[in-house]
């Protein structure tokens, strides 16, 4: 038997350590609520990714839906985000973004991933059909058109937005959303731009819960049965 040489051995130990690291990692913790003053972060293995990617979506969409990692320097364009898991449905999940006091996990469509990957790199998103995106998870936000800070503990303010979906209209039927209401606190329907470019187009965010309110699929049988018998 051949000696193995000690760097050798040392990394073989590494990336066992890491793999069981993985393995041990807690999927319940992926969409349990965060414990008081921690952040999300993007320090985790990519079975815990992916499970908290997919509860941004209802099963029939998240099932079938590829999984997508945020690009490692926020100014990369999407991209350059690492591909989790294969999809077949046209959908596209992403984990949590970082430095942020929730969960905030997104799944959108090809119109909506366009719309995404437009608009952070600043261009015109070009949009000529209606787009989709679920955030069931909820997320929290620092405000309208606010700079993301360097360190989230410093944010006086977060606007808690409760479980949601999130239309992008065609370009041709961006009046439609004129004199929408666009105050992130108060539960309401409201509209918002990820940038103030000029070239920015409007998404529309429906929340269907209270912010810091949580939503679950339940089988109609099992909520049937909780039903007290007449």
């Amino acid at each position: 038997m051949k000696n193995i040489p000690l760097y050798t051995a040392i990394s073989l130990v590494a990336i066992s350590l890491a793999a069981h690291a993985a393995r041990a990692e807690d999927l319940s913790t992926a969409t349990a609520p965060l414990p008081a003053g921690t952040f999300t972060t993007s320090a985790h293995s990519d079975e815990w990714k992916i499970a908290n990617a997919l509860s941004a979506a209802p099963a029939t969409v998240a099932d079938h839906a590829a999984v997508v990692d945020w690009p490692a320097n926020p100014k990369d364009g999407m991209s350059q985000g690492r591909v989790l898991r294969q999809g077949n449905n046209g959908w596209t999940c992403m984990p949590d973004v970082p430095k942020r006091p929730q969960h905030d996990p997104m799944c959108v469509d090809k119109t909506m991933m366009q719309w995404l990957t437009a608009t952070l790199a600043g261009k015109k998103p070009n949009i000529d059909r209606v787009g989709l995106a679920y955030m069931l998870m909820g997320e929290a936000r620092q405000g309208q058109g606010a700079h993301p800070a360097k360190d989230p503990a410093q944010v006086k303010d977060w606007f808690y937005v409760g479980p949601h979906v999130m239309i992008v209209l065609p370009d041709t039927a961006q009046d439609s959303l004129r004199g929408i209401n666009q105050d992130l606190s108060n539960n309401l329907p409201y509209t918002t731009r990820l940038n103030s470019s000029v070239d920015a187009t409007p998404i529309w965010v429906v929340p269907v819960a209270k912010g810091g309110d949580r939503i679950k699929e339940e089988p109609l049988n099992q909520l049937l049965a909780n039903v007290p018998a007449r």
